[in-house]
């Protein structure tokens, strides 16, 4: 029997395709789509997804402390029912991620990198720790205005030749997470006080300067931390560190932020779920 949407529209199966019929007034006008039923399911998230994200958001939301153990495959399977094999390629998944590891015979346990980052957003180091409920602050290296270069000016579009030039250490609960190196347009943001580089400068580009971030274009690289990399973060100048690079625009397209941020790997993790389109 034909599944009625509204007054006007029916659809109905047939060998996994969909024929619509729409009426208006005395004519039916029909759409036909030639998508199978599993092209259709694709779009829906996987289950073993699902659990990642459980699993991730309560390790966020410090449901689950560092080295204590999480729910069983057993409990895992009856809270999304699925089977043990769902479960399991969730859990593997995170194993791999570094987010959890697995003790024989006894169950999974959280990773110390208890931080991520998801790719599914755009939010500041702030933001990020105010909802984990961590003290985020920082120790201002640098804030001062500067010649913008060849190269800034390109990838910032500058009608001027001046940018805000901003260097601290982001620090998390009295620990140095992350160094971020920052250059903002100088016609959008003027001068920034010390006291705003200490704090949040995404707050104070939209509620004080009522300008409305839209996106951020990122890449990511490893690179050695170095000298002086290494004294902010201390962490020995071999050490690996995260770097990326960000380009954010507000909604007219004008860029007002370019820099490098420089994460320690063994305090932040960046997590990403990957669809496969076809």
């Amino acid at each position: 029997m034909p599944h009625f949407i509204n007054h006007n529209l029916k659809v109905a199966k047939f060998r996994s395709k969909e024929i619509c019929f729409f009426f208006f007034s005395k004519h039916v006008y029909i759409w036909y789509s030639t998508c199978r039923g599993d092209d259709v399911m694709v779009k829906r998230k996987p289950q073993y997804v699902k659990i990642k994200e459980y699993i991730i958001q309560n390790i966020e939301d410090e449901k689950y402390n560092e080295n204590e153990q999480i729910e069983s495959e057993h409990a895992l399977c009856e809270l999304f029912g699925v089977t043990r094999m769902t479960v399991r390629q969730a859990l593997t998944e995170l194993i791999n991620e570094n987010v959890i590891y697995s003790v024989p015979k006894v169950g999974s346990f959280v990773c110390k990198k208890s931080r991520f980052k998801s790719f599914d957003g755009l939010n500041s180091v702030t933001e990020d720790c105010a909802k984990k409920k961590e003290d985020c602050t920082s120790h201002v290296v640098l804030n001062e205005l500067e010649e913008a270069t060849a190269l800034m000016k390109k990838e910032m579009a500058l009608e001027d030749n001046k940018v805000w030039h901003v260097k601290r250490v982001r620090l998390v609960n009295g620990e140095p997470l992350c160094f971020e190196d920052d250059y903002c347009n100088y016609d959008l943001t003027g001068d920034i006080p010390l006291e705003v580089s200490s704090t949040s400068l995404f707050n104070h580009f939209e509620n004080d300067l009522n300008l409305h971030i839209a996106f951020s274009d990122q890449q990511i690289d490893a690179v050695l931390a170095g000298e002086e990399l290494g004294k902010y973060l201390q962490v020995d100048p071999v050490t690996p560190l995260l770097r990326v690079l960000s380009i954010t625009c507000l909604h007219n397209g004008k860029c007002i932020e370019y820099g490098y941020t420089y994460y320690r790997v063994d305090k932040y993790t960046f997590n990403q779920v990957a669809y496969r389109r076809k």
